[in-house]
């Protein structure tokens, strides 16, 4: 089976059944590679190895040191709940949450009540999926670890300090995804005027 269809299917929050609603949905987002019926989804989550100049690191562990950073250092966010691939957070009143996924199966589901920052692979189908969809773009967030890029047109103070937590810890410097920025641009949803 898809990973990215196992990964709707047993998350509750998707509402996700097999047929042909699920079939269309996985259709509009990039292919994963097929996993054994058997394979532990927040493994293959946690696993996703994240390669940069001078270190190599998972996913896991990156979301479980932000954890730890925002327990230990961060005296205005607060952990709300951490699971093995998702944390939901508080800063003040505001409430967020970072997830790791294989794909964005139903995606728009998972920002319940807040925002959502999925970390995991962009492709071009994610970047079209966001250019299309307004409603989409306002509650979810995508971040690519690996290429160091993002979607993002939702405001969420805690996913500014993941991604200080990131330069800080890390090095490395998240940059919005260009055809995504492009995308804005030729819909004139954005403007990146000069002068």
């Amino acid at each position: 089976m898809n990973a990215i269809a196992a990964e709707a299917l047993a998350d509750p929050r998707t509402g996700a059944e097999t047929g042909p609603e699920l079939d269309a949905e996985l259709a509009r987002w990039d292919a994963a590679p097929d996993e054994p019926a058997d394979t532990d989804l927040d493994a293959l989550r946690r696993g996703r190895t994240i390669e940069w100049a001078t270190q190599t690191l998972t996913q896991g562990e990156i979301l479980d040191a932000f954890a730890a950073y925002c327990r230990e250092e961060l005296d205005d966010v607060d952990v709300l709940d951490s699971g093995p691939s998702r944390l939901a957070l508080a800063w003040r009143r505001e409430r967020s949450a970072i997830e790791l996924r294989l794909g964005y199966a139903f995606c728009e589901r998972l920002a319940e009540d807040s925002p959502v920052q999925l970390l995991g692979p962009i492709g071009p189908a994610t970047v079209d999926r966001f250019l299309e969809d307004e409603a989409l773009r306002s509650r979810v967030a995508v971040l690519d670890l690996a290429r160091l890029e993002k979607i993002a047109a939702v405001r969420s103070s805690v996913f500014v300090y993941f991604e200080w937590f990131l330069r800080d810890t890390y090095g490395v410097k998240i940059l919005p995804e260009s055809a995504f920025t492009s995308g804005l641009v030729a819909r004139g949803i954005i403007s990146l005027g000069m002068g």
